[in-house]
Parts: structure tokens; C-alpha cells; sequence
């Protein structure tokens, strides 16, 4: 389909950079548009990443909690709401643990997450 998403961002990226370079603007409204702009630029960089990184964060916390992860194709919306489904249950279960093996590969899994996030 065209345009695609990516080609769509980028074309709003552009017309922000007319904007912000426009001389007739004051420079509170330029960096307001610029920062609008940085904003485009970062989901056009890392929104075609979001939903296979969910997808294996996805499999790798539930395999922490001890449930089975369907695995199957909800897109990008079913897998960032699963995903808060399965922090939130991450979350409840760190609180009941003691410390130990366990706690510790929550928050062995915590950081990588972090480290490995797109977005």
C-alpha cells in the first residue's frame, strides 16, 4: 500500500523541516516544530522494530511466569497490549518473591529488556 508508513513519516518529517526553517517564524515556535520533528524521526526509526521485539519479549516474560505464549499474530496493537498484561503479572509476581534465583532472573530479563527496546 502507498504510501507506506515509513514513506508517510518521513514526508511529514520534511514539511516539519519546512517549518522549522521558515525565517517568518519566531524561534520558540522553530524549536517546538523541530522537537515535533526529532519526535517524527524517532518513530520512523523504530516503529518497523516495535512489534517483533514485543513479540519476543512477549515469549520470553511469559516463559518467566510460567505460561504458554500463543504465539500467534495479533499485530502491533494485540502484542503492546498483551505485553502490558504480561509486565503487569511480572510486576505482581516480583513483589511476591524473596530474594533469590528467581527474583534475580526477573531482574536479569528487566534489564535486558530495557537494553533491547526499539523504542
Amino acid at each position: 500500500m502507498r504510501p507506506t508508513i515509513d514513506e508517510q513519516l518521513g514526508g511529514a518529517a520534511r514539511l516539519l523541516r519546512l517549518a522549522e526553517d521558515d525565517p517568518e517564524i519566531t524561534p520558540e515556535i522553530a524549536e517546538l516544530v523541530r522537537n515535533a520533528r526529532r519526535l517524527v524521526q524517532r518513530v520512523e526509526g523504530s516503529w518497523s522494530q516495535a512489534l517483533p521485539f514485543l513479540v519476543q519479549d512477549n515469549a520470553s516474560t511469559a516463559a518467566l511466569l510460567g505460561e504458554d505464549e500463543p504465539g500467534e499474530e495479533t499485530g502491533l496493537a494485540g502484542a503492546a497490549a498483551r505485553n502490558e498484561d504480561l509486565r503487569a503479572s511480572l510486576t505482581s509476581r516480583i513483589h511476591e518473591l524473596p530474594d533469590g534465583p528467581d527474583r534475580a532472573a526477573i531482574g536479569a530479563h528487566l534489564r535486558a529488556r530495557v537494553a533491547a527496546d526499539p523504542t
